[in-house]
C-alpha cells in the first residue's frame, strides 16, 4: 500500500507543510515549502492508491459556508476541536485556494487502485480525501481528559491533542483496527516524532489509511465536502452522542461510515 498525508503550508521561504508518504513499509516524513518543486522532492515519485490533505477539497472552492464545518463548529466539538471557517477572507480563501491547488498538483500521484469500499468522492475519479486532524485526535479521546485541557491557542491544541493521543496510546487503536502490517512503521514514527508539522502529516497519513482500508469516518455533504476521521467504532462516547445531536440539528448532514452511508432519520451503527 502506498499513501500520502499532507499538511499544507503557506510560507514560500520556511518549511511549514508537513509531507508523509509510505510506501509498502518505507515511511520517510519531511517539511517543505508552499512551492510545489520543493513540495514534489519531498513527496517524491510513484503511485499512491490514497492521499489526505489538511486543507479544503471541494468540487467549488466559491461554495458558501461549509456544512461539515458548521457540524464540528457546534457543542463539545466546538470546545474541543473547531475548525477555522474558510468561506472567511484572508486566511481562509487562502487555505481554500491551497487545497484546490495542492489537490490539482497531486492528480497524478494518486491514480492507485480502488479502496477496499466506496467513499464520497468529492473530486470525481481522485482518491484524494480531505483530513481535519484536531477532530481526527479529539473524537480518540475519553470526556476525562478533556476536563484537564488548558487554554490552548490553535497551534497549540493539535500539539496538547496528540500528546494526549500518545500517551493514551489512541492512535495505537487506529492501527490495530486498520490491520495493516506496513503501518507499524507509521506508529513507530507517531509516537518519537516531534515536529509539529510532520506530526499532523503522519495524522493525514493514518486519515488516508482509514480509507483505503475501508475503515473510516466521513461527515459533511457533497457541496461543502466531507472530513474524514477515524472509523465510527473507535468514537469515544461523548463524540459519538454530540455527533446524533448535531445530525438533528444540521438534518442534510451526511455520515458515511466504513463506506456505508447514513442520512439524519438512519440509526449510526
Amino acid at each position: 500500500m502506498q499513501l500520502i498525508g499532507f499538511d499544507i503550508g503557506f510560507s514560500e521561504k520556511k518549511r511549514t507543510s508537513g509531507v508523509a508518504r509510505l510506501r509498502g513499509r518505507v515511511l520517510s516524513c519531511s517539511r517543505a515549502t508552499s512551492e510545489w518543486d520543493n513540495r514534489a522532492v519531498a513527496l517524491g515519485d510513484g503511485i499512491a492508491d490514497m492521499a489526505a490533505i489538511d486543507g479544503p477539497i471541494l468540487k467549488n472552492i466559491d461554495c458558501p459556508k461549509r456544512l461539515c464545518k458548521t457540524v464540528f463548529s457546534c457543542g463539545c466539538f466546538g470546545r474541543r476541536c473547531k475548525p477555522g471557517f474558510s468561506h472567511v477572507p484572508g486566511t481562509g480563501r487562502k487555505l481554500r485556494a491551497a487545497g484546490k491547488e495542492t489537490a490539482e498538483h497531486m492528480d497524478n500521484l494518486t491514480r492507485g487502485h480502488n479502496p477496499a469500499c466506496g467513499f464520497p468522492r468529492v473530486l470525481e475519479g481522485k482518491n484524494i480525501v480531505e483530513a481535519f486532524p484536531n477532530a481526527f485526535l479529539g473524537v480518540l479521546l475519553p470526556d476525562s481528559r478533556f476536563k484537564q485541557m488548558p487554554k490552548l491557542r490553535r497551534r497549540e491544541k493539535f500539539d496538547w491533542l496528540y500528546e494526549q493521543c500518545r500517551e493514551s496510546h489512541a492512535l495505537r487503536s487506529v492501527v490495530d483496527h486498520l490491520g495493516q502490517e506496513n503501518l507499524a512503521m507509521v506508529l513507530r514514527d507517531i509516537e518519537t516524532n516531534r515536529d509539529h508539522e510532520e506530526r499532523a502529516a503522519l495524522v493525514c497519513l493514518l486519515t488516508a489509511a482509514g480509507v483505503a482500508a475501508g475503515r473510516y469516518t466521513a461527515v459533511g455533504d457533497d457541496e461543502g465536502g466531507y472530513f474524514f476521521l477515524p472509523s465510527f467504532a473507535l468514537w469515544k462516547e461523548w463524540a459519538r452522542n454530540e455527533m446524533e445531536t448535531q445530525r438533528q440539528r444540521h438534518l442534510s448532514a451526511t455520515v458515511w461510515v466504513d463506506g456505508e452511508r447514513f442520512c439524519a432519520s438512519d440509526s449510526l451503527p
